[in-house]
């Protein structure tokens, strides 16, 4: 399974956001210039995690975005879906009809356990996500603010 690049900007977003001292608003352009991503693209993905939940944004001259919740209520599932929506990974067109036409019923069992295999991959790959917040992949959040303002500027 490969899923969208979004998937690993959307994760920084949200650490870059957990880390700003004072949890000052950022602008997408500054976040898009600190990850060197398109601004075009990176306000898409933002977008999908104000959608989502994750993050607020303020259009206005002091505004910009911000984390919507403490990042302990954040997991990597949460991001994930943000971007690449909830659905299921598999999807199955019924091919199964065109292959075998003289024992449906076994064959039909077989292809059960097929799908009822990706479905378990799915979700124990989706309660894995699901036990990692963001909090976790920061450690201790509070020793590690940054004003990306300012470095940024520096450069």
């Amino acid at each position: 399974m490969k899923f969208k690049i979004g998937v690993e900007q959307a994760i920084y977003v949200v650490v870059i956001l957990a880390r700003q001292i004072d949890h000052q608003p950022l602008k997408s352009k500054l976040l898009s210039q600190i990850l060197q991503v398109s601004d075009s693209y990176l306000h898409k993905i933002t977008h999908q995690l104000a959608v989502a939940g994750i993050i607020t944004t303020a259009a206005s001259k002091t505004g910009g975005l911000t984390l919507a919740r403490p990042t302990t209520d954040i997991t990597l599932l949460d991001v994930f879906q943000a971007i690449e929506g909830a659905a299921t990974f598999a999807s199955w067109n019924n091919l199964r009809d065109n292959v075998l036409k003289l024992d449906r019923q076994a064959f039909n069992q077989k292809y059960d356990e097929v799908g009822h295999q990706f479905q378990q991959a799915e979700d124990n790959y989706k309660k894995t996500l699901a036990q990692v917040s963001i909090a976790a992949l920061l450690g201790d959040e509070a020793a590690a603010y940054v004003d990306w303002r300012q470095i940024t500027t520096q450069e």
